[in-house]
Order: structure tokens, then C-alpha cells, then sequence
């Protein structure tokens, strides 16, 4: 897979030998989060969720 390089509002950060956009507006909430993927009935994809496991 290849994707195109940071836009003007998003950073690559480095995560366990990965490579990941994210967005100026998103890093705040992702700090101590882990980036997830999951398969659910309605779609799947990746996610942020807190290292907790729990989100509410």
C-alpha cells in the first residue's frame, strides 16, 4: 500500500516501525492511545483507542 505525503495540517509520526499521517487537530487525542484495527457488523477500519481499553 502506498499512500501520498502529509498534507499541509498532518505530521508522520513513527509507531512500532510505522509510518502514520495524522493531523494537526487529531494529535492532541491521540497521545497514550493505540492505534487499533477492528472488524464490526457495521464496517471496519482502524481506530484510536485509549490504552485503557475503555473509552467512556
Amino acid at each position: 500500500m502506498a499512500l501520498d505525503g502529509p498534507r499541509e495540517n498532518e505530521q508522520t509520526i513513527q509507531a512500532d516501525g510505522f509510518g502514520i499521517l495524522i493531523g494537526d487537530d487529531v494529535k492532541p487525542f491521540a497521545s497514550g492511545s493505540v492505534l487499533d484495527w477492528v472488524q464490526a457488523f457495521g464496517g471496519e477500519g482502524y481506530v484510536l483507542t485509549p490504552e485503557s481499553g475503555s473509552s467512556c
